[in-house]
């Protein structure tokens, strides 16, 4: 577990969010609130909401009602692309990468967007050759997830834990001050799970990074979370750190099981 105290002033608060689907109600009221240098785990049993509190969050869908906040600045009708830009980066349950374009070239398309949204690339288009800063940013980012190796080979050859490996990459090449992470060992042998849990533990001391993940694995989640917030049938039952949301015996009842779960 980490022993990093969150900071005093939230990076990222929803207040009251709901959001309905035919049908169905699926968040009903959530609040949650994410310091700055934590990080932050959204759990609870399918069907909780997890998914789409964090869609929500991402701006991938937007709430019915309530607010979502980020730096103070209200980004609660404000498209997912607009969010990236202020500082949001994000994974998916399923990689999302260019398949038939190498593990280098992936990475450098997501380093000259960061540096056309930010205003260091005057143009729209890509660059024929990189220039040697971004291929240096390249070869420090794939050395940073372990890619270095396979920077030549086609994404689609990678294995799934690669594939993860390199959205990732993509996703810290966009410099973002929130990490968002959508069940980031999902499908991964527990050699992968190890090494991906190790990874996302490196990346958020090196780069003081603020993350909030969704997870079912609770090792994971114990190894990695600061502060937890547990989801049930659309609501916010239990927050609090790691040990706090264990020890809870609602937790444990709807979620964890009866005996008593260890980090």
């Amino acid at each position: 577990m980490s022993d990093r105290s969150p900071a005093a002033d939230p990076l990222l608060v929803a207040t009251g969010v709901v959001k309905d689907y035919p049908s169905v109600k699926v968040l009903k009221g959530v609040d949650v609130a994410v310091a700055e240098g934590d990080t932050f785990a959204v759990i609870g049993p399918n069907g909780a909401g997890k998914t789409t509190l964090f869609k929500v969050l991402s701006g991938e869908v937007f709430a019915d009602s309530g607010t979502v906040r980020f730096e103070g600045q209200d980004v609660t009708r404000m498209p997912e692309w607009k969010r990236v830009r202020l500082g949001f980066g994000r994974s998916f349950q399923v990689a999302r990468v260019f398949p038939e374009l190498t593990t280098d070239e992936n990475v450098v398309i997501a380093i000259e967007a960061y540096e056309r949204n930010s205003g260091k690339r005057p143009t729209h288009r890509l660059a024929c050759r990189p220039s040697a800063d971004v291929r240096a940013a390249v070869e420090e980012t794939l050395l940073e997830v372990g890619l270095i190796d396979k920077r030549d080979e086609p994404a689609r050859l990678l294995s799934h834990g690669d594939k993860k490996r390199l959205e990732l990459a993509m996703s810290l090449a966009l410099r973002p001050r929130i990490l968002m992470l959508d069940e980031p060992t999902a499908g991964m042998s527990p050699a992968d799970r190890r090494g991906a849990t190790e990874l996302i533990a490196a990346i958020r001391e090196r780069h003081n990074m603020t993350i909030v993940l969704t997870e079912h694995d609770m090792g994971v989640v114990f190894g990695l979370a600061s502060r937890v917030a547990v989801l049930h049938q659309g609501a916010v039952v239990a927050t609090g750190t790691p040990a706090e949301v264990r020890d809870d015996p609602m937790v444990r009842e709807i979620y964890l099981g009866s005996e008593p779960v260890h980090a």
